[in-house]
């Protein structure tokens, strides 16, 4: 790349950070195709152990901003994470088994799928009002529904490198019926377990043994516009916070999949 190159990671890393963190997402969706495309002979392996580091690093930022704000709730977070942090961790581990033609199939048809879900039903039937620290207590199923649904949530995305936390948006505010402005932060909060979780996996089989510069100024970028888009999420309404993370998602799907074919 020419060497203006840091100058382009810095200001991608400050898109994804703000952009991702103002939609409840580690911002691992919109940064694994712009990697993809930056860097054509890096391996799947490679890229995806770059975007899930970039992502924890998104989601401490954000976790912290939201974390003063009031606005996450650990005990749901927590419990789903004990599903899907081992996922994330277990997909991490086969992502080196993937070819670049069928992971960029892959992800954006998971990504497609996600984008229409969103589209067809924008938000659950979560109400501010009620005691979300009782959640996990309502209703078993749904409960059951969102731990099973977030440990393949963590698989998937261990594989795809990108955090999950749009598909855990879904979780939290379908199944388990938490407000979006609540859901949003908590996820970003569930990012950051299962981001952590698929670090370890690519550490333990080398992935980081290459190249620490990029990660480094991407990094520095989301650390940032972690902190714009958590400020910025306060002044927009839920229905727009999801539309936004909808065509975002399906924008990204639809290249990835024309990429692909």
């Amino acid at each position: 790349m020419p060497d203006f190159s840091w100058m382009l990671l810095l200001l991608l890393g400050l898109m994804v950070g703000s952009f991702g963190t103002l939609i409840g997402a580690g911002g691992g969706f919109l940064l694994v195709p712009l990697l993809l495309y930056l860097y054509p002979h890096d391996s799947p392996a490679v890229l995806t152990s770059v975007s899930l580091a970039v992502v924890a690093l998104n989601a401490l930022s954000g976790t912290a901003a939201y974390a003063r704000a009031g606005r996450v709730n650990y005990r749901v977070g927590a419990a789903l994470s004990a599903a899907s942090v081992p996922g994330t961790m277990a997909g991490a581990a086969l992502t080196g088994l993937l070819t670049r033609g069928l992971f960029e199939m892959a992800f954006g048809t998971l990504l497609l799928l996600l984008a229409v879900f969103l589209f067809w039903k924008p938000l659950g039937q979560g109400d501010a009002s009620r005691d979300v620290q009782r959640t996990l207590m309502a209703s078993p199923l749904r409960t059951g529904t969102a731990v099973t649904a977030s440990a393949v949530i963590g698989w998937l995305s261990g594989i795809m490198g990108i955090g999950g936390s749009p598909l855990q948006v879904a979780v939290l505010t379908h199944p388990m019926r938490l407000p979006v402005h609540t859901a949003m932060p908590t996820a970003q909060f569930m990012v950051l377990l299962s981001a952590l979780g698929g670090v370890a996996a690519h550490v333990a089989q080398g992935h980081f043994a290459t190249d620490l510069t990029r990660l480094g100024i991407l990094g520095a970028g989301v650390l940032v516009g972690a902190q714009m888009g958590a400020a910025l999420s306060t002044r927009i309404t839920s229905q727009g916070l999801v539309r936004l993370l909808a065509l975002a998602v399906l924008t990204v799907s639809l290249r990835l999949i024309l990429r692909a074919v």
